[in-house]
């Protein structure tokens, strides 16, 4: 039912949204240990839980190779010297608690949670991880089959070739286009080689540990120091390339033959978190398929039907963000949603959003940052994640106020600066012989073969 047929009596009972609240995280304490970690700790004692995340520069872009990069994630929680896979599962259930692993192009996270009276327990069980995982040979063997078996299955869907090939086309050479690991590789990758890999990215001085729960940070510091002030390692910082983003005139193509849909995505490299574009460009980003009611989903799915969904978001690393817009149309449509998908760009990049298309996006944004930094869990990932990037607590709480400083003159220069047809670089996965006929008419089309995982 629109506003217009809502009867009086019930238009009144609706309310009108407000303004986003702010967000304030609070003053963290914060402190060096001796070995160069670095600490933070924000008391919000909502309940009696304690939030820990620890971040080491051990990232999917880091090491020799993508296989050991993963393997290293995975072995992390196979056990210790002293304790066994199943002894530090049984030890964080003791605990009250949840232990993961994590990993983006840049950081390797240990994300733990206990119950605040376990707080030390917790602390020194995260220790022991860290310093002294043991790979242990049959548990290894095991994660080894289930990266094979999981990376089998992903590459059987058509997204998995359009965005390894996106990322090899935007990046080249650069470790952030490294494609997942073939068999052979992860096979061939050693216990030694991930021992050495540990020693040359678990360092404390390039590390930052994030403390978030009912907490008294001066005494949680004194016990950050006394479970981890004996880590040791060299003090330096790993260092990833400068990114030199590159772009294709053409739209690439890969025959899947008998498929009944097909993936289209468009990328490029943008600006990292804290550059001055990186905020407008998010919020470009979002009016164009951040959310159900954004252009692309009233475009495609709504008005035209050729799609269950259509999104487009910014992934933040350490040295750019990645830019990508997804769509899967069925095969007869391709090519009528890639000329839609131009179109919505173009418009976007050459014409100001209205004011209320503006402000409901900018309070979706906004509203759904703070919704996730209620919880403390929340909280402590997002200040983990920010301070991994080399930002700090204050780009969180600024994070609402800029998003209302863009006009918008300076959202449609950033999309015309970065979202732009001709600043994107195109890759389709789909049924060629189906659709040869209609892509054609789209320019320049660059066609491979099917793409297949390799054993070696």
């Amino acid at each position: 039912m629109s506003p217009a047929e809502r009867p009086p009596e019930l238009a009144a009972d609706v309310p009108r949204p407000g303004p986003v609240p702010p967000l304030r995280v609070g003053r963290p304490s914060r402190s060096t240990l001796a070995n160069g970690l670095e600490a933070m700790v924000v008391a919000r004692p909502s309940v009696p839980r304690v939030e820990l995340r620890l971040t080491v520069p051990a990232g999917a872009a880091i090491g020799p190779s993508a296989a050991a990069s993963e393997l290293l994630r995975a072995g992390i929680l196979l056990g210790t010297k002293r304790l066994n896979q199943e002894e530090v599962s049984e030890s964080i259930q003791r605990l009250g608690g949840s232990l993961t692993v994590r990993q983006d192009q840049d950081r390797l996270q240990i994300a733990a949670s206990a119950l605040s009276e376990a707080e030390e327990e917790l602390y020194r069980l995260i220790f022991a991880l860290v310093e002294q995982p043991a790979f242990p040979g049959d548990e290894l063997e095991t994660e080894r089959v289930k990266l094979i078996e999981g990376l089998r299955t992903a590459r059987a869907t058509p997204g998995f070739p359009a965005a390894e090939e996106l990322q090899r086309i935007v990046y080249g050479d650069h470790p952030y286009g490294r494609p997942e690991p073939l068999d052979a590789a992860i096979n061939k990758t050693t216990r030694r080689q991930l021992q050495a890999l540990h020693r040359a990215t678990f360092i404390p001085s390039a590390s930052q540990i994030t403390v978030v729960g009912d907490v008294v940070p001066r005494r949680t510091l004194a016990r950050l120091r006394s479970a981890f002030g004996t880590w040791s390692g060299p003090r330096r910082r790993l260092k990833v390339p400068r990114v030199r983003s590159h772009l294709r005139p053409e739209v690439t193509f890969i025959d899947r033959p008998g498929s009944v849909q097909t993936v289209i995505l468009a990328g490029a490299s943008a600006p990292p978190p804290g550059h001055p574009d990186h905020i407008p460009l998010a919020l470009a980003s979002a009016v164009l398929g951040g959310s159900f009611s954004s252009r692309l989903m009233s475009n495609l799915r709504e008005d035209k039907g050729y799609t269950y969904g259509a999104n487009s978001r910014l992934d933040g690393h350490l040295k750019d963000s990645l830019l990508g817009v997804e769509i899967e149309v069925r095969t007869e449509v391709t090519a009528a949603s890639y000329v839609e998908l131009t179109y919505e760009l173009g418009r976007l990049a050459s014409v100001e959003v209205g004011k209320d298309e503006l402000e409901a996006t900018r309070n979706y944004l906004a509203g759904v940052r703070v919704i996730v930094l209620q919880t403390q869990s929340g909280l402590a990932s997002s200040l983990a994640q920010v301070r991994g990037l080399g930002l700090d607590h204050h780009y969180l709480e600024s994070y609402s106020d800029r998003l209302a400083a863009v006009t918008p003159a300076e959202l449609r220069r950033v999309a015309a600066r970065y979202l732009a047809p001709a600043q994107l670089t195109a890759v389709m996965v789909g049924d060629a012989a189906k659709v040869a006929g209609s892509v054609s008419s789209l320019g320049r089309i660059r066609m491979l073969a099917p793409k297949r995982a390799r054993e070696n």
